[in-house]
C-alpha cells in the first residue's frame, strides 16, 4: 500500500513539473517587452537631443557625433542587457514557452542590430539615387525580423489580437515604405531632417507597440488565468 502511495506522489510531482514547464505564464516575460519599449524611448530622446544640439550649435559639433553614435550603441547594449537579465530570470522559473520567447526575441533584436551596423559600414559614401535607396532599405533589416517574431509571439501565446494587429501593421508598413513619403523629424529648435513615414512607424512600434504588448500579456495573465495553480496539486497530494 505504501508503495502505491509513493508511486502516486511521484506521478503527481512529475505532472506538476510538466505543467510548470509548459504553462502559459506570461507575467514575467511581459516586463521584457516593456523593457524593449523603454530602451527605444530613451533612444528616441537621444536622437531628439542630437538634432537639438545640431540645430542649436553646429552639425560638426563633437557632441552631435557622440549622441548620434551613442543612441545606436545604447539600443544594442540595451537589448543585450535585457536579454541576459530576463533569460536568466525566466530560466530559473523553468517555463519553456516564456524561455523560448525571450530567446527568439533576443536573437532577432541583437542580430538585426549587428547586421544593421554591418550594412551601414558597407554602404559607400555619396548622394546618388542608388546610395540613397540603399540607406532607405536599411530599415528593412530592422523591421522584417520583428514582424516575423511578432507573428510567432501571437501564435505561441495564442493571442489573436497580437497576430491580427501584426498583420494590419505589416500591410500599413509596406504601403508606407513603397510610397516613399517623408515627414520632418528632429525639428526642435531648427529644421531637422526628412525621414520616411515607414521609419516613423517603426519607432512607434518599438516604443508604444512593445509597451502595449507587455501590458497586454501582463493584464491577460492576471485576468484570464494563463497560469495553472500548481500549488493546489501539491496540497491535494
Amino acid at each position: 500500500m505504501d508503495r502505491k502511495i509513493e508511486t502516486a506522489l511521484d506521478d503527481i510531482l512529475l505532472i506538476k513539473a510538466i505543467i510548470e514547464r509548459t504553462q502559459k505564464d506570461f507575467s514575467k516575460v511581459s516586463m521584457f517587452f516593456i523593457g524593449i519599449g523603454i530602451v527605444n524611448a530613451i533612444v528616441w530622446l537621444l536622437e531628439q537631443m542630437t538634432y537639438f544640439v545640431r540645430n542649436t550649435v553646429a552639425y560638426g559639433y563633437w557632441l552631435v557625433n557622440i549622441l548620434g553614435q551613442g543612441s545606436r550603441w545604447f539600443r544594442l547594449i540595451g537589448y543585450i542587457v535585457l536579454f541576459i537579465i530576463f533569460y536568466r530570470k525566466i530560466k530559473t522559473v523553468n517555463n519553456e514557452i516564456s524561455e523560448g520567447m525571450v530567446k527568439i526575441w533576443g536573437i532577432v533584436l541583437i542580430g538585426s542590430n549587428i547586421l544593421s551596423f554591418l550594412y551601414m559600414s558597407l554602404i559607400p559614401s555619396g548622394n546618388s539615387d542608388k546610395i540613397i535607396t540603399l540607406w532607405k532599405c536599411r530599415e528593412l533589416i530592422e523591421i522584417l525580423p520583428v514582424i516575423f517574431v511578432l507573428f510567432m509571439t501571437g501564435i505561441l501565446t495564442k493571442k489573436n489580437v497580437v497576430t491580427i494587429g501584426t498583420a494590419i501593421y505589416s500591410i500599413f508598413y509596406f504601403v508606407m515604405f513603397l510610397s516613399m513619403k517623408e515627414i520632418p523629424y528632429g525639428t526642435w529648435r531648427g529644421t531637422g531632417t526628412l525621414i520616411s513615414t515607414s521609419s516613423v512607424s517603426i519607432k512607434c512600434l518599438m516604443i508604444f507597440g512593445m509597451i502595449a504588448l507587455g501590458m497586454f500579456l501582463k493584464i491577460g495573465a492576471k485576468n484570464h488565468g494563463d497560469k495553472c495553480n500548481t500549488g493546489s496539486i501539491s496540497d491535494e497530494a
